[in-house]
């Protein structure tokens, strides 16, 4: 009977528990990061744990009503019923699960939890650049973020870059766990028309979109070229649609209307489509806490041109072409480096299908799995 009770208690199984409430709202990075938690923990999870979902993320694909909202009010009725979750549901949930571990992959965990957490705080860009966000509602979030790590809680982020960010904001050890993308992959199938240049991110100032924008209008008017420029993304953050207003007043009064397409926010197979008909993607932002896309072109082999920030060099290493940050003439020349080399081409997509293996899904589960 004794060897029966030590046997049973050496097949319990960890019980961690996997918040993806916010995968209802979530836009592009956090949405991936959500979705590819999720895949590789059913994938290569560990066979002595037990894994619980919150919610079926296939079921929330069709009620993602709040994605792209421009209403302020719906903003906030998603923030009360975030909060409710968050604070009073999943602890119960928690407790009703005997959860060991719990898995917040959105910045904000519950004050009060039954068991361990790990949360994933993505970036420091809330501290960096305030001005950026609606004054309350910044102030808001910090205050559930630090009070949400502040007890029996392990801090995870995306790069050494964020990790180096975060130090000087948390006293705690911050564990930093290269993400994985593998939505998108290389169609080898579908023969490429790479008659555009793209871009897949928000319309916010951080991106520097009107950068890109005055390099492209540079490599149109000094090259023989009829490439297109592709930016897709949401057009609102926060509510305010107010760079990609001013983006399009620059299109309309330099008469690019015809050679810029703006899509909006794209779906998976909207993004596996664009990737693998680019001629080149182009990455000009003056700040990422990590930047999936950069992964995404990568692997859909595409060569790359990103500004020459810290985190871009962390991510891309020799495997993409620097532009200097904020510098478009800089940028229409590496444009029209790609444009004439079809060597560095080639080259760079050797040394890409090399880097990603840096950032796949098996590795990404098993950073988390050394936690618990």
């Amino acid at each position: 009977m004794l060897n029966r009770d030590i046997h049973n208690l050496n097949l319990k199984k960890t019980k961690v528990y996997i918040d993806v409430f916010y995968y209802k709202t979530a836009l592009s990075g956090i949405k991936t990061y959500i979705e590819e938690l999720v895949k590789g923990l059913n994938k290569y999870g560990r066979k002595d744990v037990e894994y619980i979902f919150s919610h079926d993320i296939e079921k929330l694909k069709n009620k993602q009503f709040f994605i792209n909202s421009k209403f302020r009010l719906v903003r906030w009725v998603f923030q009360l019923i975030y909060l409710i979750w968050k604070q009073i549901i999943l602890p119960i949930k928690l407790l009703f699960n005997s959860a060991d571990v719990l898995i917040c992959p959105d910045y904000i965990a519950p004050i009060f939890s039954p068991c361990r957490k790990i949360v994933v705080i993505h970036d420091n860009l809330f501290w960096k650049y305030p001005q950026n966000y609606p004054s309350l509602w910044r102030k808001y979030f910090i205050k559930l973020i630090k009070l949400g790590v502040s007890r029996n809680t392990d801090i995870v982020t995306t790069s050494i870059y964020s990790k180096n960010g975060l130090k000087n904001i948390f006293n705690k050890k911050i564990t930093h766990i290269y993400q994985s993308s593998e939505r998108v992959y290389y169609d080898n199938k579908t023969k490429r028309s790479k008659n555009y240049i793209l871009h897949i991110g928000t319309f916010e100032e951080r991106k520097d979109l009107l950068t890109l924008i005055k390099a492209f209008k540079l490599f149109k008017d000094n090259t023989n070229s009829n490439h297109k420029l592709v930016l897709a993304g949401s057009k609102y953050i926060n509510g305010k649609k107010n760079v990609y207003k001013s983006i399009k007043k620059y299109v309309l009064k330099n008469n690019l209307i015809s050679s810029i397409i703006m899509p909006g926010y794209i779906k998976k197979k909207q993004a596996i489509y664009y990737y693998n008909n680019a001629f080149t993607y182009v990455f000009p932002s003056i700040d990422e806490g990590f930047g999936i896309p950069l992964i995404e072109a990568m692997r859909a082999r595409v060569p790359v041109i990103c500004s020459d920030i810290e985190i871009f060099k962390e991510i891309g290493d020799d495997s993409v072409i620097y532009f200097k940050k904020q510098d478009h003439n800089d940028l229409f020349n590496k444009l029209k480096l790609i444009l004439e080399n079809k060597t560095t081409i080639r080259d760079l997509i050797l040394k890409a299908n090399k880097r990603v293996d840096l950032f796949n899904q098996k590795k990404f589960i098993t950073g988390f799995e050394k936690l618990y």
